[in-house]
């Protein structure tokens, strides 16, 4: 069960595809079917009976004459949406032709919400973005002739996460169309001054995965070898989702770094995916098969998540899993799985969290078609870390926080990065000090009063 469930927090911004409209003279007839089902689903399958105080029974009373009053299926949609966030949970979503991404194409860069502003914070190397002149620490000001401004959420709500999660999402649907299709994206340089950059869309190198009844988007990992101001060598390992396509090829980064001295997992921007690729993940980095964290649900037994650690690899060579410092780099958009994992290995002590506050979307989650094709992602379980934390709402609080910054951005420097990298440098001179060379489990505790910054 583990291997099906999805814990990610931004998955209604990955799907390309959530069902198709249904023909006009039933689309009524059918939302409000959809509407029935959801609330059904979601009585059947929460994990909280008493559905966290709210009296789950009254929300279909109240709101069944409103979907049956209404006169379009998207405004059916609307009470089903309200019905959803009655519960106070992520991981609930309606996902339909509306919320979809208008196609497989996308403006290859990364944009975070800073001061209520989209920022660009990467841009792929060599990519059409880079070529047209797009830069991190741009100010994206419109893309196609769309203002930025109509992408902030109205009302803007009182919770400023929250509040910049929804920003987030309406300017990361702007940068995506049809493949190969041109955009144009008015930006304002971090010296004021304003540019129209014409750049075409493309769909990267990887396919569409399929999950169920929804088309993800692009997973794949990247790996890299990189050094330390002190010349250390360290594996540096990024992928975008927690899919099996990435399974095989963390693995073989993980055996190209074996003899590293230390290694970087950036997280940062990855929305999760599915939840039991954590045991075998930890499992390249762990070399018990300790407790990762567990997962509640109302009809089975509580589901624990334990390390598999991984003492040969695919060939057939004997192995031991990595033993040396890791680091993980989080951000605003990590979510999720991503979140499951960090919170782990930090409440084990085997990795030191850099950058920003993860978004706090922790809960694991199923896919259900509705009667008029929309798909509902629901709420199965709740998940807590192994010192007993639940990251929902709060998410993961990086040991070394590092603000987002313009300047940063536009000076081309990494500052997550590079904070993880001098870590590991003081973190072998420690290692190196007390005989540990290989750092059994990461660090012995006592190094850990000197590791602050």
């Amino acid at each position: 069960m583990a291997r099906r469930l999805l814990a990610a927090g931004a998955l209604a911004l990955t799907v390309i595809a959530a069902g198709r409209a249904a023909p006009q003279d039933q689309a009524l007839t059918l939302a409000v079917a959809s509407f029935e089902d959801a609330w059904q689903t979601i009585n059947d399958t929460f994990y909280d009976p008493k559905f966290g105080g709210v009296d789950w029974p009254a929300v279909r009373k109240e709101l069944l004459p409103r979907a049956k009053a209404a006169r379009t299926a998207d405004g059916v949609r609307a009470v089903i949406r309200e019905m959803i966030e009655r519960l106070g949970r992520s991981h609930f979503e309606l996902l339909s032709d509306s919320t979809a991404l208008s196609g497989p194409g996308s403006i290859p860069i990364e944009i975070r919400v800073l001061s209520s502003q989209v920022v660009i914070t990467r841009v792929a190397r060599e990519s059409s973005a880079a070529l047209a002149g797009l830069r991190p620490g741009q100010v994206v000001l419109a893309v196609d002739g769309v203002s930025a401004d109509t992408w902030r959420p109205s009302p803007p709500g009182r919770n400023a996460r929250a509040r910049d999660q929804r920003h987030w999402e309406a300017a990361y649907r702007a940068l995506y169309g049809d493949d190969d299709s041109a955009a144009v994206v008015k930006v304002r340089d971090p010296d004021g001054r304003e540019r129209t950059i014409n750049v075409r869309r493309d769909t990267g190198s990887s396919d569409l995965l399929s999950f169920g009844n929804v088309t993800l988007r692009n997973a794949r990992l990247d790996a890299k070898p990189t050094s330390t101001p002190n010349g250390r060598r360290v594996g540096l390992v990024s992928f975008t989702m927690w899919m099996t396509a990435v399974s095989e090829p963390f693995a073989e980064a993980i055996d190209t770094f074996r003899s590293a001295d230390g290694l970087i997992l950036d997280l940062r921007g990855n929305p999760g995916g599915l939840v039991g690729m954590i045991a075998g993940v930890s499992g390249h980095v762990l070399d018990d098969s300790v407790l990762l964290g567990t997962m509640r649900t109302r009809s089975a037994p509580d589901l624990t998540f334990k390390a598999n650690p991984r003492r040969a690899t695919t060939d057939g060579r004997r192995v031991t899993p990595f033993a040396g410092p890791m680091a993980i780099l989080v951000d605003e958009q990590t979510a999720s799985t991503s979140e499951i994992f960090a919170g782990a290995m930090q409440s084990l002590g085997r990795a030191r969290v850099f950058g920003r506050q993860t978004m706090g979307q922790a809960l694991p989650a199923s896919t259900k078609t509705l009667p008029n094709g929309d798909v509902l992602l629901h709420v199965v379980g709740d998940f807590v870390t192994p010192d007993g934390r639940s990251l929902e709402g709060l998410g993961v609080m990086p040991d070394q926080a590092i603000p987002l910054s313009i300047a940063t951005l536009a000076s081309g420097r990494d500052a997550d990065l590079d904070a993880a990298l001098a870590w590991i440098d003081r973190a072998r001179s420690l290692l190196l000090c007390s005989g540990d060379l290989q750092g059994t489990q990461f660090l012995p505790r006592w190094v850990a009063p000197f590791m602050r910054p």
